[in-house]
């Protein structure tokens, strides 16, 4: 597989996984953004990233 089409799979792959297990697919995503983004030169903003997702997901 060519690394367009793998991560085609992958990002299927995950929403079905999300789908079965009742996992908001859309706050998965920003969480898994927030990593790939390697902005994180603090810990706090990681932290409260996954802070905000959780509260938001609670509302």
């Amino acid at each position: 597989m060519k690394i367009k089409e793998t991560k085609i799979y992958q990002n299927e792959r995950l929403k079905e996984i999300c789908i079965n297990k009742g996992i908001d697919y859309k706050s998965l995503e920003s969480l898994l953004d927030s990593v790939k983004a390697k902005k994180l030169k603090r810990v706090n903003y990681h932290q409260q990233k996954i802070v905000d997702t959780i509260e938001k997901g609670i509302k």
